[in-house]
């Protein structure tokens, strides 16, 4: 059922997302492939959609993390190759052949149970290898991925399509580790290459590496983040012309006034010091609001980041005014101080602010040319 009013949904502007691949593509050395990172419901965008624009407007593959993922991409359409960046479970093996899945190996089990997965499907599973340079999460060592790549390139029914690593600090100021991860990588390579084992696509860089690092390129970048109009970190050099894609939006649902020395919200925290016209936006934590103050801070220590906390103020904004938020912030429901914007009324547009991965999935995205 499609409501007249929602109270809460998320407004995407798909022009946006396919100028901002389009502009990511063009900063690129000719030759060099795009990868769209869909993963984490599209950093909040959802799959489908988003997906669809970054490949009509250039991007080569698609990139997401869990098997679920892709599947949701293949059931909304999406025909473009997908890498699964992240190993499987070697029981679903079928199943991402069967739907023409790209997955990561960093084992011989995973490539051999592709491998027999695709006996007499008249298809090859294709795979790209893993490399741990430096991330200390998922990939085959080093100096253990040659005697891998021989071994897997000796199964009847696995096409090596690819390999790549992935950066620990390419948003860190200090490059060097990256650089050292991007060496040892390079080494890699280059001795598959001499022992005359594939490669396949080559890849490394993620949205701060493609920014920074231009030897990191490659064959082909993998890119989230500036997809979607952010910049990984706050000091990199703004070199991309990129638009904002996202905002979360409810609607007034109450409007009345409190007299002075109302409580406000669990607790009562708040108490009102004059008499108050106070709105109520059906929107909170469950939603996602209020962890984007937190964002900015997360590399603080605890003792600055719980300052910092209970510094902040909280706001939305209504007929494009600043509205404070009054006591706690509760589940799904926030109060408002909209004794400055009078003209606010019941069914009202919010604009909240809000992280875009921790605002909850099942909320509509309604899709928009431009906002």
């Amino acid at each position: 059922m499609n409501l007249a009013k929602p109270d809460v949904w998320v407004e995407i502007d798909l022009s946006a997302l396919r100028h901002n691949a389009s502009a990511v593509k063009q900063s690129l050395p000719s030759g060099v492939a795009l990868m769209a990172v869909v993963k984490g419901n599209g950093f909040g965008h959802s799959y489908v959609e988003p997906a669809k624009a970054f490949v009509a407007a250039g991007a080569a593959m698609l990139g997401v993390t869990r098997l679920e993922e892709a599947l949701e991409l293949r059931n909304g359409g999406v025909t473009a190759p997908i890498l699964l960046l992240a190993p499987i479970q070697a029981d679903n093996a079928a199943i991402a052949i069967e739907n023409d899945l790209i997955c990561a190996v960093d084992s011989l089990p995973l490539a051999t149970a592709l491998s027999e997965a695709s006996a007499g499907t008249g298809v090859k599973a294709k795979i790209h290898i893993k490399v741990d340079t430096g991330m200390g999460r998922l990939g085959v060592l080093p100096d253990e991925t040659p005697g891998l790549v021989r071994e897997i390139a000796s199964l009847k029914n696995v096409d090596i399509a690819g390999i790549f690593t992935h950066f620990a600090t390419a948003t860190e100021k200090n490059l060097a580790p990256a650089e050292k991860q991007l060496q040892k990588f390079g080494d890699v390579v280059r001795a598959l290459k001499s022992a005359g084992l594939p490669v396949g696509i080559v890849h490394a860089a993620n949205s701060a590496a493609t920014l920074r690092m231009p030897a990191a390129h490659l064959d082909m970048v993998r890119v989230g983040t500036l997809l979607y109009g952010q910049y990984p970190a706050a000091y990199l050099p703004k070199t991309i012309d990129l638009r904002p894609t996202w905002r979360l939006k409810a609607r007034l649902c109450s409007v009345r006034e409190v007299p002075t020395g109302t409580r406000i919200g669990y607790g009562g925290e708040y108490v009102t010091q004059r008499k108050t016209r106070i709105g109520v936006c059906p929107i909170g934590f469950a939603d996602g609001f209020t962890m984007i103050p937190e964002g900015p801070f997360y590399r603080l220590s605890p003792l600055g980041f719980f300052a910092r906390k209970r510094k902040r103020s909280l706001t939305v904004t209504i007929h494009n005014r600043y509205a404070p938020v009054l006591g706690r912030v509760s589940m799904q429901l926030t109060v408002v101080d909209l004794t400055d914007i009078p003209k606010a009324q019941p069914g009202d547009e919010v604009i909240v602010p809000a992280l875009r991965l921790a605002t909850n999935p099942h909320i509509p995205r309604v899709y928009l040319e431009t906002f």
